[in-house]
């Protein structure tokens, strides 16, 4: 038991501050748009463009995502091909690639 101790206190350290659960908010992302499929990704995701795919509800598509507080880039995309920037969002940036990226900042 000693040596999994060791092993797990020892182990490679990537530079992030650990974080626990209660550390993170609740943060419920919508887009109103026409679509068949729309998925958030982000910074926060690795920019994956098909792990946080929102679901219908009530006429809007929602998710529902925990992010520890920091400023986070993010968008949707549609139907597998389209980015689009959240409507909704407050503050935009370009991504250098020719397109917008939202800004959510969690406090």
């Amino acid at each position: 038991m000693l040596a999994l101790v060791v092993f797990v206190a020892c182990g490679p350290w990537n530079g992030q501050n650990i974080r626990t659960e209660s550390d993170k908010r609740h943060v419920l992302f919508t887009f109103a748009g026409k679509a068949e499929s729309v998925c958030l990704s982000g910074d926060f995701n690795g920019w994956s463009p098909g792990s946080l795919c929102l679901e219908m509800e009530d006429g809007r598509w929602k998710v529902e995502v925990f992010l520890a507080p920091g400023r986070y880039r993010y968008g949707f995309l549609l139907d597998g091909k389209d980015w689009v920037p959240d409507p909704s969002a407050l503050l935009l940036e370009e991504d250098g690639f020719g397109k917008l990226n939202s800004v959510l900042v969690v406090e």
